[in-house]
C-alpha cells in the first residue's frame, strides 16, 4: 500500500514539475494541419505559442448557424437574448475587454453546440499522445467566446484559440512584463490600459497574432493573453483546452 501511495505521489510531483515549466523567451511556431500528426508532440514540447493553419472550424458557431437554432434565441448574452445580438453585433463590444459571457455561460453555450464532442473526436487523441500521462488521464474542455475577451491566464496543459467567424487579434504578454501589470488587469485589453492603471504601461510588451477562421493558436500554461475582434461585426471563437489532473486542479482554484 505504501509503495502504491509513493508511486502516486511521485507521479503527481512529476506532473507538477512539467506543468510549471515555462520558457523565459517567446517564439512563435507554425505548422500546417497536414503536419501535426507527425510534428505536434515535438512542437508542443517547445512550450511556445504554436499556430496551426488549414483547419476546419467546429460547426454551429457562426452567425448563420446560430440563426438556425431557435432554442438558443433567448440564450442570455450580457443580459440580451442571443437573437438580438445576432441582429445587432455591436452590442458584443466593450472598449475595455470585459467578456459578454461569464465562464459558466461560455461553457453552457459550448455544451449546447456539442463542442466537447467535437473536441474529443478531433483533438483528444492528438493531444493525449503528446504527454506521458495523457493516454490515461487526459481530457478536453471547451468554451465559446462571443465578441472579445480581455486578458486572462492560460491554465490548461494546452489552451487553443480557434476563431469561427471574424478576425481576432490575440495578444500574448511577455513574461518579463507580467510584474508591470496593475492588480486589476484581468479581462482588460492591453490597449485599454493607461498610466492611471500602471505608471509602467509603456513598458508592457506583447506578441500580437492575427487569427482568422481555419487558423488556431495553441498555448502552454501560465501565459497571459487577450483576444480582441478587429472589426465590430459578429465575431466568435472556440476555446479548446486539453487538461490533465494538475491543470484541472489549478483551474478549479482560479
Amino acid at each position: 500500500m505504501l509503495e502504491i501511495l509513493f508511486i502516486i505521489g511521485l507521479i503527481f510531483l512529476i506532473s507538477v514539475l512539467f506543468y510549471k515549466q515555462r520558457r523565459v523567451s517567446m517564439e512563435l511556431l507554425q505548422a500546417e494541419e497536414s503536419q501535426i500528426e507527425e510534428q505536434l508532440s515535438d512542437l508542443l514540447e517547445e512550450q511556445q505559442p504554436l499556430i496551426i493553419r488549414g483547419l476546419s472550424p467546429p460547426k454551429g458557431l457562426t452567425k448563420e448557424s446560430l440563426e438556425k437554432i431557435p432554442r438558443l434565441a433567448q440564450f442570455s448574452v450580457g443580459g440580451q437574448p442571443l437573437e438580438d445580438i445576432l441582429k445587432t453585433p455591436a452590442i458584443l463590444y466593450s472598449a475595455d475587454g470585459l467578456p459578454t459571457l461569464s465562464q459558466e455561460k461560455r461553457v453552457a453555450l459550448s455544451t449546447e453546440l456539442s463542442m466537447n464532442l467535437w473536441a474529443d473526436h478531433v483533438w483528444l487523441r492528438r493531444f493525449s499522445e503528446t504527454t506521458w500521462l495523457g493516454w490515461l488521464l487526459g481530457c478536453m474542455r471547451t468554451e465559446v467566446v462571443l465578441g472579445g475577451m480581455g486578458m486572462f491566464k492560460t491554465l490548461a496543459r494546452y489552451t487553443c484559440i480557434m476563431p469561427t467567424e471574424g478576425t481576432y487579434l490575440v495578444s500574448i504578454l511577455s513574461r518579463e512584463s507580467e510584474p508591470l501589470l496593475p492588480g486589476n488587469w484581468k479581462y482588460k485589453y492591453p490597449g485599454s490600459l493607461t498610466p492611471n492603471d500602471t505608471p509602467l504601461v509603456a513598458d508592457l510588451k506583447y506578441l500580437d497574432v492575427v487569427l482568422r477562421p481555419g487558423t488556431m493558436i495553441c498555448l502552454p500554461p501560465h501565459m497571459i493573453i487577450s483576444m480582441q475582434p478587429k472589426e465590430k461585426e459578429f465575431a466568435a471563437a472556440a476555446i479548446v483546452e486539453y487538461h490533465e489532473p494538475i491543470s484541472i486542479l489549478a483551474k478549479s482554484f482560479s
